[in-house]
């Protein structure tokens, strides 16, 4: 099995990201929630993707030398810059980089593609894994460059380009190549490219049909998810009861993949309060030989009992126990023991010397330390793989329903 990528774990700046070793054990819960979905919480962005990579093709076989990547990212932040001038210049979730966009010298491929002009994680990002998962490329890896476009693929761009007139895929292979100007009145582009404006029934369909064939297992298991997020239950979760569309190995691996995430998520926090404690301060460093403060105190008896938790269910479908032996390890019943475990995983922000916590390459930019998650209604379990209810947005693309503002 190929286990995908996980976005939701990106944290704000490559220097910042701490992964505590757990990058694979994080993939392969995700996976078993919901195979090959990904980070896919629209359709338009896959679209867009085998857009863009239909484009680039096209470009090539005209002499011009692109990439996937490239081209994709300019059609995107194209995409984008069009949706903001649609609505207004107003802030929407389904688009990207409202500052950068705003005042571009000129709409040509050039400026789009121009390295900074467009946001470092485009929604393009999300789709890597889906994309061959999902039967819309063919590829011999995981590169996005070397994605060429299924018979699928080429079906949903044609799909979520036939509410125009234009041939958009033409138009932009001729802007790529500079032999064709933005119009002044962008509105057929508009309607097809920007991410805010849903694909139309048939593009939905299309994707929904690449959802649910392919690989059996996995399409049991997003068949089983896409069919759970329907119920009206799903308003209020109340407690881990198995839903009937959900087999019993598929509810474990759920519930063990949300123990394990804010066990994961929990260790973190701990980290984050050892990096405010010392920040304040004077020497830059905590000695584990002193009693250690309360607030670090409470932090890893939180973290402790995550991992407890996690423990006691007994069930672990990780490679080699992966998240076992890390549970076990934030477990031990010392705290500096615990503290050292963690800081030694780290080394990006902390790093431990001598019992003493020191600053590492990293330091000096804690994220915000929240107690608990505020009590507004949840559609799932705390901590539930975040591809669950990326499958619940999906779903409403498909029932036309608008953007829930609970998400």
């Amino acid at each position: 099995m190929q286990w995908g990528v996980m976005p939701p774990e990106q944290i704000g700046s490559q220097k910042r990201t701490r992964t505590l070793g757990l990058n694979s054990v994080t993939r392969q819960f995700n996976e078993l929630a919901v195979p090959g979905l990904g980070g896919v919480k629209y359709v338009k962005p896959v679209f867009l993707a085998c857009l863009g990579i239909q484009v680039a093709q096209q470009v090539r076989d005209l002499g011009k030398h692109v990439n996937n990547l490239q081209v994709t990212n300019a059609i995107e932040a194209l995409a984008c810059y069009l949706g903001y001038k649609e609505n207004n210049w107003q802030p929407n979730r389904r688009l990207r980089g409202i500052t950068k966009l705003r005042a571009p010298k000129n709409t040509t491929y050039d400026t789009f593609s121009a390295a900074y002009f467009y946001v470092t994680q485009p929604m393009r990002m999300s789709t890597v894994q889906a994309l061959p998962a999902l039967g819309l490329v063919n590829s011999k890896g995981e590169r996005f460059n070397n994605f060429r476009l299924s018979e699928q693929g080429a079906d949903l761009v044609s799909a979520g380009c036939a509410i125009t007139k234009i041939n958009v895929t033409n138009f932009l292979t001729q802007w790529v190549l500079g032999l064709k100007q933005l119009p002044h009145h962008p509105y057929q582009l508009t309607r097809v490219l920007a991410p805010h404006i849903k694909l139309d029934t048939m593009a939905l369909a299309i994707f929904r049909q690449a959802l649910l064939s392919g690989n059996e297992t996995a399409v049991i298991r997003r068949k089983a998810i896409l069919e759970w997020v329907k119920y009206a239950e799903c308003k209020a979760w109340k407690s881990w009861q198995r839903p009937h569309c959900i087999d019993a190995s598929h509810f474990n691996d759920l519930k063990s993949g949300a123990y394990f995430f804010a066990l994961r998520d929990k260790a973190l926090g701990l980290l984050n309060v050892i990096e405010v404690h010392i920040l304040g301060l004077q020497s830059k460093k905590l000695k584990l030989s002193a009693k250690l403060p309360n607030g670090i105190q409470d932090a890893t008896t939180l973290l402790r009992q995550a991992a407890t938790a996690f423990l006691a269910l007994s069930y672990d479908p990780t490679c080699n126990k992966e998240a076992t032996m890390f549970a076990k390890s934030c477990a031990q019943q010392s705290d500096i023991a615990v503290i050292q475990f963690l800081v030694e995983k780290d080394e990006v922000v902390l790093r431990y010397i001598e019992q003493c916590i020191l600053p590492a390459a990293a330091f000096g930019d804690p994220d915000p330390v929240h107690s608990e998650p505020d009590n507004k209604t949840q559609h799932f379990a705390p901590n539930i793989s975040y591809r669950v209810p990326n499958m619940y947005q999906l779903n409403r693309d498909f029932e036309g329903k608008e953007d829930d503002t609970d998400e």
